[in-house]
């Protein structure tokens, strides 16, 4: 006989709910609205060419210092985060962590460009990003509790 299936405990679950505000803060931002213009559609597509592949975690900066569970939780999603865009999606993975959700270029701006995430309930989501001079991707979130600007890296 296996043994019975252990309950994440209190520490775990907060991770996962942790993480999970935090993707959903790389999808949350300030405005709204979609993109407007003749040229839109080709600045949206050269966006998502850029978008497309796998990009790891590298830093959040917090606006305001999370507790020290919280921030010993991110630390080790430095490591391990892994957040993937497809065209349509964005899945994100580490262990005990997996987020897909529907996602959406708007508003598009040279470098700069707003993404906007759905969860599972259709609540949208909404970041500033930026590709910065050194290629990677700056998100500015401003969902509580993980506002903030995170910068991922390229996945090599």
């Amino acid at each position: 006989m296996s043994p019975p299936a252990s309950r994440p405990s209190p520490s775990s679950r907060s991770l996962l709910v942790a993480c999970a505000a935090l993707l959903a803060a790389l999808a949350a931002g300030c405005g709204s609205g979609a993109a407007r213009g003749p040229d839109a559609g080709a600045e949206i597509t050269s966006i998502d060419a850029r978008l497309r592949g796998s990009f790891r975690l590298v830093r959040f900066e917090p606006e305001v210092p999370l507790e020290p569970m919280l921030a010993s939780m991110l630390e080790f999603q430095y490591a391990h985060l892994v957040v993937r865009f497809d065209g349509k999606r964005i899945l994100a993975d580490s262990p005990g962590l997996h987020v897909d959700r529907v996602y959406e270029i708007r508003d598009p701006a040279w470098d700069r460009f707003k993404l906007v995430s759905y969860d599972e309930a259709g609540v949208a989501y909404e970041a500033l990003c930026e590709f910065s001079e050194q290629g990677e991707l700056v998100v500015h979130a401003q969902t509580p509790p993980w506002k903030g600007v995170a910068t991922l890296r390229r996945a090599q």
